[in-house]
């Protein structure tokens, strides 16, 4: 019996010791160290992205943000840089109720790495500096842009339409131009060699009419096809950077659908970029 109380107690004894030996070791500090490096490692991540430099590379896409204004609410700037170092840029001046500015023109690189420069009729009118996904605007028609001011004159890029895998998708279907639009939600399918089917809710069964030659006007390409029923279906296709309300997508072309006497207004993106619709304003 000695022996037995004397064996559990030392078996009491070693639980008791391992224990307070790891007691000991999760107060010591050298997970304390661990911590400290990561900590250390977060906040230099943290600074290379808060700083972070410039980019040998070129725009591509849409970039879009918000500027100062002092006469309005702010000022919408969205730039579309296409092939061919072009560029398409719309300024839209919030609580003026007045049309969006277009501008289209062209852009080179800088001898200075990650910037470049935008012309308009071969006249400079503002220069960039790509950092990232965002443009960060350090120049507007010769006056430089405090680095202190930077976060206000930043764009940031935006998701462009034609990418999206489900416009590509319908592409290899035949179908060359896409619309939408929502409050309802309605679509357009030209396939131009074929036919126009048009949805949305307010009609009981889509809308489908044989393809005919559209009519280009000074801004836009309409469509005016007669239905078997005698009603007229019109689709009209324009420049002009679009947002359909429905995802973050940026269109390069606005739409407009009138049929029954109601219109439809949404964007538009041309599956097909032999299809292109441009307009002559200055």
């Amino acid at each position: 019996m000695k022996t037995f109380i004397i064996v559990l107690a030392l078996v009491i004894a070693a639980v008791i010791g391992w224990y307070i030996f790891n007691y000991y070791q999760s107060s010591n500090s050298k997970p304390l160290v661990v911590n400290t490096k990561t900590t250390d490692t977060m906040v230099i991540v943290r600074d290379s992205i808060i700083n972070a430099g410039t980019y040998d590379s070129i725009p591509s896409g849409f970039y879009q943000g918000m500027l100062p204004c002092k006469s309005c609410d702010g000022i919408q700037r969205t730039i579309l840089f296409t092939d061919n170092d072009h560029f398409k840029m719309e300024e839209l001046n919030w609580g003026k109720g007045t049309p969006a500015r277009a501008v289209n023109g062209t852009w080179e690189k800088e001898k200075e790495k990650g910037h470049f420069r935008l012309y308009e009729n071969d006249k400079p009118i503002a220069e960039y500096r790509l950092s990232k996904d965002s443009l960060i605007n350090t120049e507007s028609f010769g006056t430089k842009i405090p680095d202190s001011l930077s976060h206000q004159y930043a764009l940031f890029r935006k998701n462009t339409a034609p990418e999206n895998a489900s416009w590509k998708k319908r592409r290899t279907e035949g179908v060359e131009i896409f619309g939408t639009g929502g409050d309802p939600y309605w679509s357009v399918e030209i396939d131009k060699d074929k036919y126009i089917l048009f949805k949305a809710p307010t009609i009981q069964r889509p809308v489908i009419v044989p393809i005919e030659k559209p009519q280009p006007t000074k801004d836009s390409l309409i469509y005016s096809i007669s239905t078997d029923g005698g009603n007229l279906l019109k689709v009209s296709i324009a420049p002009g950077f679009c947002t359909d309300g429905l995802s973050d997508h940026i269109y390069e072309y606005r739409m407009t659908v009138t049929y029954k006497g109601q219109m439809y207004k949404g964007c538009a993106v041309l599956l097909d970029k032999g299809m292109i619709v441009e307009n002559n304003r200055k």
